[in-house]
């Protein structure tokens, strides 16, 4: 008959070993590059912080992007005269945040003006409120605002004259300069939570691909 008396106990080793090994595995998980978040619109390789801005909001606040750090925000640039882009473009957001869960409902929709000449905080306020309460709509100078237009590659020019007099009775020619119809983008930029710049949603989306990618920009 055999007897184990005496004999190293062989369990603590094997102990040890797993737990070695699950620290490892651990280790290499934690390391591991996570997959990039997978958005309907355009991405870049590496993402970075989005560019800064000084503005005014339409309650007369000073307002830079760091106004807005630990929620998401969905950047447009347009102006309230604006007859289709923009209003379409507002309540497409609005409709797709209130949509994409409880975890985006703190997106902030934020409209830079591009006509600063009419858009005063008095009239974005009323404007943005036509499309709910999670829109900060924002001015400035011609220097601050030009600069933010900058940091994100968007433009803005007077669209074609013929078309300015027609939308607004034949009498553009003797109103002040922003009476014309401003051509500018209609791509939407998405910041996440710290501030990068993680998406731009293209006009042409779909309320399904923007409801998506707000979810997905609301995750990180």
């Amino acid at each position: 008959m055999s007897s184990n008396r005496g004999r190293p106990s062989r369990r603590p080793l094997v102990a040890m070993v797993a737990v070695s090994l699950a620290v490892i595995v651990a280790a290499g998980v934690a390391t591991a590059p996570r997959p990039a978040p997978a958005f309907h619109g355009t991405t870049y390789t590496g993402t970075g912080p989005a560019a800064d801005f000084a503005l005014t909001d339409q309650d007369g606040r000073p307002t830079t992007l760091a106004s807005f750090r630990g929620t998401p925000v969905l950047l447009f640039f347009g102006y309230t005269n604006c007859p289709d882009v923009c209003p379409l473009t507002l309540q497409k957001l609005t409709q797709a945040v209130e949509r994409a869960g409880r975890r985006a409902r703190d997106t902030r929709i934020v409209l830079v003006t591009l006509d600063p000449e009419r858009d005063t905080p008095a009239v974005l306020k009323a404007y943005a409120s036509r499309f709910g309460t999670g829109i900060v709509a924002l001015t400035g100078d011609s220097a601050a605002l030009a600069q933010a237009r900058r940091g994100y590659g968007a433009y803005v020019m007077i669209a074609d004259p013929a078309r300015s007099r027609a939308a607004h009775g034949g009498h553009a020619a003797h109103a002040p300069r922003p009476a014309g119809l401003l051509a500018h983008p209609g791509a939407v930029y998405g910041i996440d939570r710290r501030g990068d710049l993680q998406v731009i949603i293209s006009d042409a989306a779909t309320p399904e691909q923007v409801r998506d990618d707000i979810r997905t920009l609301a995750r990180m």
